[in-house]
């Protein structure tokens, strides 16, 4: 099974890099939980809403927070 690391839209994971130069413990931590969990549930909120400050498309509904990862 793929983890959430493995599924994250790629324009969000290139984010992520980009700013981890900025945001070194954010981005860290980030990438840590995202290689270690396989469904968006294993999220805290918290967590999502940081994933979300890297993605190119706002996230004001729950659906959103899903659709920052491919589909199995």
């Amino acid at each position: 099974m793929k983890t959430l690391l493995e599924r994250l839209k790629p324009e969000i994971v290139k984010n992520l890099y980009n700013q981890e130069k900025d945001y070194p413990i954010t981005v860290g931590d980030l990438l840590k939980k995202l290689n270690e969990s396989v469904a968006v549930t294993e999220l805290t909120l918290g967590e999502l809403n940081n994933l979300s400050s890297f993605s190119p498309n706002p996230t004001i509904k729950i659906l959103d927070l899903y659709n920052m990862f491919e589909n199995l």
